[in-house]
């Protein structure tokens, strides 16, 4: 089926089949086509089919007037069509026809997959989640690919790749910001990324999975034929509830494999880490898939893993692991990032490209060539004598892994340098993770600075209070300072610092913006800590730099143990 030729007819029957439809009006007899779907009242035009979805902050059946209004000619949503004709009928209007669906979310992304034609079936789809480690995973087996494509001559052997990432829409080495803020578009924009890779003579189509897309079905209707676990850690419970529920959120990509006639699916996952480790044979056993091709990486000689991560080496420039494969195939991964928590991402990355089919050669070279991830771990240089880095460490276990990494480089260079981190932990999310966060930093940092991260509508002097909470409670607690305003405390953090030290600001990485109250303001680590830095160094700041001072989130407070 082709883009834009599903009928109305096509929709109630394949709603039908999905055990996704309660009741139907009657329909034109015509085959009329289907028109574009949308959730959003105010993008609605004539023609187009109307969605009402129930969100966390409204419920899309308020705003069904406004949809027909604008000349929605279908609408579907899970409440009696006579509530829904009353509401119209209050606005001097006639609800047009009407589908009842079991559920909005599923009927969202059935509906966008039926109007593209199923893009995912013209693709090789690998799907990536986990708790850490996704976006480098993904950049890392798009550079495979990329490589791949390059070494095959004519026609590029199949490789051509496109991915819907944290970063964005990434297509020929091109990345597009996506203009969400959510790693996992809707279902919509989601179906369009990947017929525009289809259209564009992609042949593979990597996804980030985020446990909100899963559970929202927003990666519903797409085939996967490979799936790929990084870890499953202490995450998103304020939305999820239990750890339970983000683990069976996380694992449900699975039930996303295909099983179309002469399509394989296989998953590969961590073999290091314990909750995958259990978790995914498990629901692989519960949807009756246990017999899926399933591999297995890891860092532990004598496992019985696929593949294995050997001579772990942390050298000028990045990391290094020598990676043995089936068949005692090895390959020498050198890569430009900085942490040993990129080993595993490194190895998901290999066992990925090479069910994929890309030579060991491409591996190297594509891991090789992959210049980092932006936000993870990316130094930023103003000629100060100490390094300063950014990076996206926002969970407990993303903290203790990028810390701990920064620690056992300062020990191996023995030269007495200290680790200065400077982080916070965001409003409205899981309470939680902020003495754990605060726990991780007092194990492994010489010096805490406590400051604004989202904080949203919540009280950052409680937040951070939190967070200090966590700090005094490790053995030997570190200094530390509570700084509200996060320019100042990166302006703080660095003017601690001397030469052989580290300065890691950790949680905002790539982002773009900072929530203060409901409000987006414009934000970048990456620019605030050069500022910082620029600053201490005496250099003239561009003034347009004000932009990057927050609104609110003054003062500054301070203990010492």
């Amino acid at each position: 089926m082709s883009p834009g030729t599903a009928t109305w007819t096509d929709l109630q029957r394949f709603l039908q089949a999905r055990d996704n439809l309660q009741l139907a009006t009657a329909l034109p007899a015509d085959a009329r086509a289907l028109g574009p779907v949308r959730w959003d009242s105010r993008e609605v035009d004539a023609g187009d089919v109307f969605i009402a979805k129930s969100g966390l902050e409204t419920d899309g059946h308020l705003y069904v007037a406004d949809a027909v209004a604008a000349g929605a000619a279908l609408v579907l949503g899970t409440e009696p069509k006579a509530v829904v004709e009353a509401r119209c009928a209050g606005s001097g209007l006639v609800l047009p026809a009407y589908l009842r669906v079991k559920d909005s979310e599923r009927a969202f992304a059935q509906a966008s997959a039926l109007w593209f034609g199923f893009p995912a079936r013209r693709l090789t789809t690998v799907g990536i989640t986990g708790t850490d480690g996704k976006t480098t995973t993904v950049g890392l087996l798009t550079s495979i690919l990329e490589a791949a494509h390059r070494s095959s001559g004519v026609g590029g052997g199949g490789f051509q790749a496109g991915a819907v990432s944290t970063l964005g829409f990434v297509e020929g080495g091109r990345v597009t910001d996506s203009g969400f803020h959510v790693t996992t578009p809707d279902a919509w924009n989601l179906q369009a990324a990947l017929d525009r890779m289809s259209g564009h003579g992609c042949r593979i189509a990597i996804l980030e999975c985020t446990s909100h897309g899963l559970a929202q079905h927003r990666t519903d209707e797409i085939d996967l034929n490979l799936a790929g676990f990084t870890n499953i850690t202490h995450e998103h419970l304020d939305y999820h509830g239990t750890l339970e529920a983000y683990v069976g959120a996380k694992c449900s990509m699975l039930d996303l494999l295909t099983d179309r006639p002469y399509q394989t699916a296989a998953v590969i996952f961590n073999a290091d880490d314990p909750v995958s480790r259990q978790a995914v044979p498990d629901k692989l056993d519960a949807i009756g898939r246990g017999g899926t091709d399933t591999d297995t990486y890891s860092q532990r000689i004598g496992t019985h893993a696929t593949w294995v991560g050997l001579e772990p080496k942390v050298r000028p420039g990045g990391m290094f692991v020598r990676a043995r494969g089936p068949g005692n195939r090895t390959g020498a991964l050198q890569a430009a990032l900085v942490g040993e928590f990129n080993i595993p991402n490194m190895l998901l990355a290999t066992a990925l490209g090479h069910r994929l089919g890309c030579p060991m050669s491409a591996i190297e070279e594509g891991i090789g060539g992959y210049p980092g991830t932006p936000g993870r771990m990316e130094p930023v240089d103003a000629g100060q004598d100490f390094r300063a880095f950014v990076d996206f460490a926002h969970t407990p276990g993303s903290m203790e892994a990028a810390l701990s990494s920064l620690r056992k480089i300062l020990t191996a260079e023995a030269r007495g340098g200290r680790l200065i981190a400077a982080f916070g932990c965001a409003g409205l999310r899981d309470r939680r993770k902020r003495g754990l966060m605060g726990a991780a930093a007092g194990r492994w940092a010489d010096h805490v600075v406590i400051t604004a991260e989202d904080p949203r509508t919540e009280d950052l002097r409680s937040i951070c209070s939190e967070i200090e909470q966590g700090i005094a409670s490790t053995a030997q607690p570190p200094d530390w300072a509570v700084v509200l305003d996060r320019a100042e405390a990166l302006e703080h953090a660095v003017a601690l610092a001397r030469p052989q030290d580290i300065v890691v600001a950790c949680g905002k990485g790539h982002e773009q913006s900072m929530c203060f109250g409901t409000t987006e303001y414009p934000w970048s680590d990456r620019l605030a800590l050069r500022l910082a830095l620029e600053r201490l160094l005496g250099i003239a700041v561009d003034p347009r730099a004000s932009i990057y001072r927050l609104p609110t989130g003054k003062g500054s407070e301070s203990a010492s143990i």
